[in-house]
């Protein structure tokens, strides 16, 4: 099925906008995904003990610094 437009005109008006009717085709049968699958949720057991090693690591800073550095580093950002 293609694209559908249907345009107007009148005699002795000024000239009047065209009006388009545009039907969206699918050239595909197999249908959409909703969502894309993610990686494995983070825990928060998994930034605990991401955030504990920053602190061992001497590397760390406050305990709210740490937990937000785990939390980056197990996300990938």
């Amino acid at each position: 099925m293609a694209k559908k437009t249907t345009s107007t005109k009148t005699g002795s008006a000024p000239k009047a906008a065209a009006t388009k009717v545009v039907t969206a085709v699918r050239n595909t049968a197999v249908p959409p995904t909703a969502k894309k699958v993610t990686a494995a949720q983070i825990t928060t057991d998994m930034i605990a003990c991401r955030a504990f090693e920053i602190s061992l690591s001497g590397q760390g800073g406050t305990e709210l610094d740490n937990w937000l550095r785990a939390e980056q580093e197990l996300q990938g950002a």
